[in-house]
């Protein structure tokens, strides 16, 4: 794959159905590393899929028009800064460079922001989306914290400092 042929956007409102596919996708594809699941997304409305893409910058890379991959940025109130959510790479996409240009794209968009630090969760187990964050400049913070509540798996937070 070349990465000069990826389209990278930053999507609207209006794309709510381009968030909703690829979202549903990553759920079904990699459940165990999300803190939600495919059946809370399914459910949710347009009016809810609309409402995300307003509270963050849902970044979206594909290729001949098909989705690759995604990744959000939504401003953290509690700590300041960027948290780094929703991060997915279609399997085919995978090893290509498509995730760093995800990844990249979300500490841009936090740089020109004026922010001063971005903040993400990967999951236990996941080793390919840590060693991508490493690469990115993410380090770990010592904080982690369960996936999702009730359930055994620990996500570990990283900082990359602007």
């Amino acid at each position: 794959m070349n990465l000069s042929t990826i389209d990278l956007r930053l999507l609207s409102a209006d794309e709510w159905e381009v968030f909703r596919r690829v979202r549903l996708r990553a759920l079904a594809d990699t459940p165990q590393f999300f803190g939600s699941t495919l059946a809370e997304a399914q459910a949710r409305t347009e009016a809810d899929w609309r409402a995300a893409l307003t509270d963050r910058a849902q970044f979206v890379a594909s290729a001949d028009g098909v989705e690759l991959g995604t990744v959000g940025g939504i401003p953290d109130p509690e700590r300041g800064g960027i948290h780094l959510i929703s991060m997915w790479v279609a399997p085919e996409a995978r090893g290509t460079g498509v995730a760093d240009l995800l990844v990249r794209a979300v500490l841009d968009w936090a740089a020109a922001g004026g922010h001063t630090e971005v903040r993400l969760e990967f999951a236990d187990g996941n080793v390919p989306a840590e060693r991508l964050y490493l690469r990115n400049g993410f380090v770990r913070t010592g904080v982690s914290d369960f996936v999702r509540p009730g359930e055994p798996t620990l996500e570990y937070e990283m900082v990359h400092k602007l």
